[in-house]
């Protein structure tokens, strides 16, 4: 059911620097676009292969989905590629320090469904390449909120066209957690830490979990990262929009974790494996 399912399956066989892109305006019913109208996006990769989205967040850190790392592999097992619009090439190759899934991620419920990445070195932003600001309780959802949501998954619910090579996006709309928690009363409990979003016809899909939701309010060029894509019934089916971990709803933790890594901490025993060597 969560939105890794199918590439997972297929598979088998501290400082924090903020900065905001302007929009000019994967993923069912989205559109192509360029990395820098979305330069917090990651690729995260099991042994070279998309298999989840994710935000920049800070000068080390990545957030994305607690599920994309269900499985039995390690940090040297996982990269991650930063500021390219491709997946499988471009940008900066990263490897990782630590995996930090969230203490309470329930694997049946999807609850707490959050993962931070702590990269192997300081990156260095560009155009392409940004950390992007979270949201916090103040942020409130409102129906005029405009949201963007990011990555390469799948680009229809069978899958038959793959994941994207190139990054898409599409624009969604905020559902009230009452109207999302009818929706699926009969699948799973929708809880206070999730957000749902949807448009008919549009909506993220397997292969984009753990990507950005990002939000702007009515008269703001700053957007915010809302939501981490985590679950859904099928894609883009218009009773069921797509669940997302709520960002606001783990601030504490997220601070605290990204707080924990001092500079002393970040500097000792570097192993200086920032960059993987693509040739």
């Amino acid at each position: 059911m969560s939105r890794l399912a199918f590439v997972w399956s297929s598979l088998l066989f501290a400082t924090v620097s903020w900065a905001t892109p302007h929009y000019d305006g994967r993923i069912v019913g989205g559109q192509v676009t360029e990395i820098r109208n979305f330069p917090y996006q990651a690729s995260i990769q099991l042994h070279g292969q998309h298999i989840c989205g994710g935000a920049i967040i800070g000068d080390y850190f990545i957030l994305t989905a607690a599920h994309c790392f269900e499985g039995e592999w390690s940090e040297p097992d996982y990269s991650v590629r930063l500021g390219s619009a491709e997946h499988a090439m471009g940008g900066e190759l990263l490897s990782l320090r630590q995996i930090i899934r969230h203490g309470a991620y329930d694997t049946l419920t999807h609850d707490n469904d959050l993962a931070l990445l702590l990269l192997n070195g300081r990156l260095n932003y560009t155009e392409e390449l940004q950390a992007v600001p979270l949201a916090s309780a103040q942020d409130a959802l409102t129906p005029e909120t405009t949201l963007y949501v990011s990555g390469w998954g799948l680009q229809s619910e069978t899958g038959e066209e793959g994941v994207s090579p190139v990054l898409r996006y599409v624009d969604l709309t905020h559902v009230e957690p009452k109207a999302c928690r009818s929706a699926y009363s009969k699948v799973l409990p929708i809880t206070q830490r999730m957000l749902c979003a949807s448009r008919e016809g549009h909506d993220s899909c397997q292969g984009d979990s753990g990507g950005p939701l990002v939000g702007y309010q009515p008269g703001s060029n700053e957007g915010k990262l809302y939501g981490i894509v985590s679950w859904g019934l099928g894609c883009a089916k218009v009773e069921y929009p797509g669940v997302y971990t709520s960002v606001a709803s783990f601030r504490t933790w997220i601070d605290a974790q990204v707080g924990a890594w001092g500079w002393n901490t970040l500097l000792a025993g570097w192993s200086g494996l920032q960059r993987i060597n693509q040739n």
